[in-house]
């Protein structure tokens, strides 16, 4: 490819090319350019493609100017840029395989993530005829200055490559690219720049060598390629320049004049046009949860192809689907790599396949909905909240209004849909369960009721005996269980025969047996692995050898691969890429890898005084400007170790990379972090996270520094850079949440705690309100916002302090807006009510937050009459409900002058009527039962027969909105049992405090404080003494 040294070969040009054309695309200048739609960050990758001296200067230029200003352009459409340009670094060690594999496999990875290569080579005068166009007829067509580049013979072309690429025989390593990248696919995203040659007399003479070829074969090829691009190729794709000898440089190169004139801007224009076309900008932003369920598609897809040897398997799982419902999960159980992912994804292809024509009996009207999640495949996929949220929203259960605003009420939402009978028809395939983020909630599972509704099926796979396992095995209702059994042989052997097919290799007889002689080779990613490493071992003579050392073992076997990776694929980078995936919150992008990688200088931890000197001493001498990214060529030597055991998270093709397999993950921690005992082991951790905290803290996209500099910043302790970090507006905005912070809450946990939260917020409030840059409207809006997150905090008095000023900046220096006005008495309101829950009993000490929070509340509602809107509809719905309970206890203290008990009441009657008008309005039943319940509240107070009326009207709409199971019920179960026990129904009062007590342990858990209440009033003698009566009854019966 320009790189290595010319040879004479002697062949016929026009037979080599007769092979090429029959492998060509029919040339089609009419159709359609390719058109990609996204929903979110893109990678762009540019190929370059040029012979390697002669064309130093341009590469310089593309590089260092041209394309950071067209990466600048594309960040600005959220597209990554990565140019592609094997030339940079190439080792001497290299052979012709690697050197081959890796350039085709470059422009692979183009297509890959592009459909069609963004395609730039740049080519010596000759290379394309000067008859292109009339101004071109005078160039001279001087066959010495014709470079083809480097032509491997057919020794250094191994069959497997020419079997891959069945037209490269014969081609430079140039012709290949350019036939790859843009020849035979008739590329309209491939460039071509044309060098005239009359710089060339200019030159000094004892450089001439780096411009012209010695290779006799050069001017037949070179002529016969003119006239394959001439007639391929328009001239919108082809553009000569000029350019005029310089000097030479430090390192003894040819440097030129102009460069950055002659093709900087054909270079930007050209690329900038076709990425804008390819991918054009949209400001429609694809909802978040509909972008997770199109990645998991897409990994689902991927990893259903080939299942082998699992029928067995597969046909229970079916059946548990398809079959007649049961009120338990399946759970599908195994050891790492024992292929439970692929299971799992041809199970939720099977059943979206099936739900699709509608095979799968008792769907109704609307059919089954299919619902799957891989825990690891994409970004935020660990992330329990969010897949809830996403199975709750695909089911139609809540909208965006009603969304559950912590992982708390989630899970009470999800355990409430999936024991309701009247939820939609659903299947939930859930993978490695147990690989969620570590939480009570995801341990306990209390969003997954013991006894599913009928119409609801899940199948979860997860590792034996994990805290999942377990607790689903301890429940009453127990799951379905199921082993992945080891593979039998003939499953092994049909793997391995598919695995190395496809690279057209086979093993033996005696070699295959001595392969699936291993215990391991039971084990699917173990033999996946170990085909690998067979497919990659060049010497076939010692191929026996080979199968014989492979580690029995799957971490034994990974421990091995690391090894020869690190031997054969770039060593310390190598090495330092694992430890930043491994290190990193949610993976990698490719441009941060090779952003950080670049300094290599000081990438890894100093084992020795002398090494670590030698690094500090030379970062000393560097700015981060020396510092450019790592070499395309180095990189691509680790990618391709790497490539089988990393994947980009999702199908988005955003390039964020992260190990395929968890087993990687633990195979890295004992290979570079596990040390010997724990300071030593976090001490190489801490390196690992500073280095990547270094590197995001000048990150500019605020998105993806969010992703990941807290969390490094947190993992080494760092209280001076994450307040900071978290103190800055663009973050406070990113972060905050109008309902609950819960995010941003437990990044300040580990920033100092809630004090220093607030001291922190108030003094950059302080800040703004001396920038003259900075509205007075813009000052109100963060006083509010700010004493929101005070409140999610219970930081209450702080909250009322910041209130108070946005209340004043609205009334004093804003023209108190109506509609703001609103919102900042309501949070007022809010506020108030906020302290009411401290109080345990109702008693006159809460009338000093009681009457506050009834005032601000009728002031917010009297503000809102006449906004339009379902939100604004909504919210006022919800805050007459609120009032109406507030009211409620001021009934029961009496009341005071401004307005008595009786009014209260009356009051109280008026607004719960009004909200429950809204919630029919908007088709909302769920709150229409909880304002039933409210109305049946108000009631008690005054006639209980109708009362109990009321309440079982709304437990009725409760149990068919949300089944039995859910906070509704839960409190209603409650607060009839206080009806009945206030009518002397002691017997009744029991039966719906016990069916409380249901709910609230199974809905809250054994320790929520709502749980240990229900638990002391079942203490209390009086219905202890009824419990033990019925217990004798029973045994006597």
């Amino acid at each position: 490819m320009g790189c290595g040294s010319s040879h004479s070969y002697s062949y016929g040009v026009t037979d080599v090319w007769d092979q090429v054309s029959r492998t060509v695309d029919v040339k089609s200048r009419d159709k359609k350019k390719l058109v990609i739609p996204r929903s979110s960050w893109k990678t762009i990758r540019i190929f370059v493609s040029s012979t390697f001296r002669d064309f130093h200067a341009e590469r310089e230029v593309l590089v260092k100017e041209v394309f950071p200003d067209l990466r600048q352009w594309c960040e600005k459409r959220r597209l990554h840029l990565v140019d592609c340009d094997l030339r940079w670094g190439v080792p001497k060690d290299t052979t012709s395989e690697e050197t081959l594999r890796i350039c085709l496999g470059e422009i692979d990875r183009c297509y890959d993530d592009n459909g069609m290569p963004f395609f730039l080579n740049l080519t010596s005068p000759g290379l394309l005829p000067g008859a292109l166009t009339a101004s071109r007829r005078s160039q001279p067509n001087n066959a010495a200055s014709e470079r083809c580049g480097w032509v491997p013979n057919r020794g250094e072309v191994p069959e497997s490559l020419s079997m891959e690429y069945k037209w490269v025989m014969g081609l430079s390593v140039t012709e290949m690219e350019i036939m790859h990248g843009a020849y035979r696919k008739d590329n309209p995203n491939s460039l071509f720049l044309i060098r005239n040659a009359g710089f060339l007399d200019s030159v000094p003479t004892k450089y001439h060598q780096d411009f012209v070829d010695a290779n006799p074969v050069a001017p037949d090829k070179m002529q016969m390629l003119k006239k394959m691009i001439a007639e391929r190729f328009g001239e919108g794709q082809v553009s000569w320049y000029d350019c005029e000898y310089d000097c030479i440089n430090e390192q003894n190169q040819v440097q030129f004049k102009n460069l950055a004139g002659a093709i900087g801007k054909q270079v930007f224009d050209f690329f900038k046009k076709r990425i804008a076309e390819q991918y054009p900008l949209t400001d429609i932003s694809m909802d978040p949860y509909q972008q997770a369920k199109e990645a998991h598609e897409s990994f689902m897809k991927s990893r259903s192809v080939s299942v082998l040897g699992r029928t067995e398997i597969l046909d229970q799982i079916k059946e548990h689907v398809v079959g007649i419902g049961v009120d338990a999960p399946l759970i599908l159980l195994g050891g790492p790599g024992s292929g439970k992912s692929s299971i799992m994804a041809r199970v939720a292809d099977f059943a979206t396949a099936k739900a699709l024509t509608g095979e799968i009996p008792g769907g109704g009207d609307k059919g089954w909905h299919v619902f799957y999640h891989f825990v690891g495949a994409v970004p935020g996929s660990p992330n329990l909240e969010a897949t809830l949220k996403r199975l709750l929203k695909e089911l139609g259960i809540v909208k965006e209004s009603t969304m559950p605003k912590d992982l708390e009420t989630t899970c009470q939402a999800a355990f409430a849909a999936l024991s309701n009978p009247n939820t939609r028809p659903v299947i939930i395939v859930i993978d490695a369960l147990n690989q969620f983020d570590e939480c009570k909630e995801a341990s306990v599972l209390n969003w997954l009721p013991s006894k599913l509704a009928t119409q609801v099926r899940c199948v979860f796979s997860m590792i034996d005996e994990t805290p999942q396992h377990q607790t689903l095995r301890s429940r009453p209702n127990k799951p379905t269980e199921l082993y992945v059994t080891p593979l039998d042989m003939a499953s092994r052997e049909a793997i391995v025969k598919e695995t190395l097919g496809k690279y057209n290799k086979r093993l033996d007889k005696e070699q295959m047996a001595s392969l699936l002689g291993k215990d391991s080779s039971q084990n699917p990613l173990w033999l996946s692995i170990a085909c690998e490493e067979l497919r990659v071992f060049g010497s076939f003579d010692k191929l026996n050898d080979k199968i014989n050392s492979l580690a029995d073992g799957l971490l034994n076997l990974l421990a091995q691969v690391l090894d020869r990776f690190e031997a054969e694929s770039g060593g310390h980078l190598l090495e330092a890429t694992l430890c930043l995936l491994e290190c990193s919150s949610t993976g990698l992008l490719e441009t941060e890898l090779l952003a950080i990688l670049g300094d290599e200088d000081n990438l890894m931890p100093s084992d020795n005084k002398e090494k670590g000197e030698k690094g500090e001493k030379e970062s000393r001498e560097k700015t981060a400007s020396d510092i450019g990214p790592l070499s395309a060529h180095k990189w691509a030597r680790v990618f391709r170790g790497l490539k089988p055991f990393l994947r980009p998270f999702g199908d988005s093709g955003e390039g964020r990379l992260d190990f395929y397999h968890r087993s990687l993950s633990k195979a890295v921690r004992a290979k570079y972090f596990d040390k010997g005992n724990s300071e030593a082991s976090d001490s190489v951790y801490k390196w690992w996270h500073s280095k990547l905290a270094d590197y995001f803290e000048g990150v500019k996209s605020l998105e993806r520094k969010a992703e990941e500099y807290p969390h490094h910043l947190i993992k080494i302790e760092d209280k001076i850079r994450l307040p900071r970090f978290l103190t800055e507006w663009p973050v406070f905005h990113l972060f905050f949440n109008e309902e609950f912070s819960a995010e941003m809450l437990s990044f300040w946990r580990s920033a100092g705690g809630m004090d220093v939260m607030e001291k922190s917020y108030t003094n950059s409030l302080k800040n703004m309100e001396v920038d003259s840059i900075v509205s007075k409207e813009d000052l109100a809006l963060h006083y509010e916002k700010v004493a929101r997150l005070l409140m999610q905090a219970s930081q209450l008095t702080g909250s009322f302090a910041l209130l108070e000023e946005a209340i004043r900046l609205e009334e004093r220096e804003l023209g108190a807006r109506q509609d703001r006005m609103m919102e900042l008495t309501d949070l007022a309101a809010s506020m108030h009510n906020e302290r009411l829950t401290l109080h345990d009993w109702i008693t006159q000490a809460m009338m000093a937050d009681l009457k506050p929070s009834i005032e601000y509340r009728r002031k917010s509602l009297k503000l809102g009459e006449g906004l339009t809107g379902e939100r604004n509809r909504f919210k006022r719905a919800f805050s007459l409900m609120k009032l109406t309970f507030n009211l409620k206890t001021w009934y029961v203290l009496n009341g005071d002058n401004s307005m008595s008990g009786e009014e209260g009441m009356e009051l109280g009657f008026d607004s719960i009527k009004e909200a429950k008008a809204i919630f029919e309005e908007l088709g909302d039943k769920g709150h229409v039962s909880e304002c039933l319940m409210n109305e049946g509240l108000l009631i008690g107070e005054t006639d209980q027969e109708r009362a109990k009326k009321v309440y079982k009207e709304a437990l009725d709409l409760c149990l068919q909105v949300f089944g039995e199971m859910s906070v509704l019920s839960s409190r209603l179960f409650t607060n009839t049992a206080i009806l009945y026990e206030e009518c002397g129904m002691k017997e009744d009062a029991y039966d719906y405090f016990m069916r409380a007590k249901k709910v609230k342990v199974e809905v809250f858990g054994e320790d929520h404080p709502q749980t240990k209440r229900v638990l002391r009033v079942l203490e209390e003698p009086m219905y202890n003494n009824i419990a033990m009566r019925r217990k004798r009854e029973e045994t006597k019966t």
